[in-house]
């Protein structure tokens, strides 16, 4: 009867393990206007207060099916540089099991995008 328990506690486990699993893209939005300026000159700032998407505000399905159908939440960031606009950048999160598969391709990353200011900033400045 034990090892019974032990089993379903593991299934639990990694069920909620991989119910939390963030996958991240950060994706231009348009051509940038000044891509010669450097990463340091480059500001960027949040433009939304809250995200948007499918199912991120109301992840009712998501935590329903813990995981299976994923939360689909969007940031828009204004990149500006000597005060002037130079884009826009989209980051893209899915929380869910499709997280797995998504890291699989090439323009998405792995976790829940800590430190996306600097990938912003990198796409800029590598675009020319």
């Amino acid at each position: 009867m034990y090892l019974f328990y032990m089993k379903r506690l593991f299934v639990i486990v990694i069920v909620l393990a991989l119910s939390g699993c963030v996958a991240y893209q950060v994706t231009p939005e348009g051509d940038f206007k000044q891509p010669e300026i450097k990463q340091e000159d480059i500001s960027v700032t949040r433009e939304n207060a809250l995200p948007a998407g499918r199912h991120c505000f109301e992840p009712m399905l998501y935590v329903l099916t813990l995981g299976i159908i994923p939360a689909h939440c969007e940031d828009t960031y204004n990149l500006t540089a000597d005060s002037k606009e130079i884009g826009k950048a989209k980051v893209t999160f899915i929380q869910g099991w499709a997280a797995l598969l998504l890291v699989t391709l090439p323009s998405w990353e792995y976790g829940n995008g800590q430190d996306v200011g600097s990938e912003i900033k990198a796409l800029v400045v590598g675009s020319d």
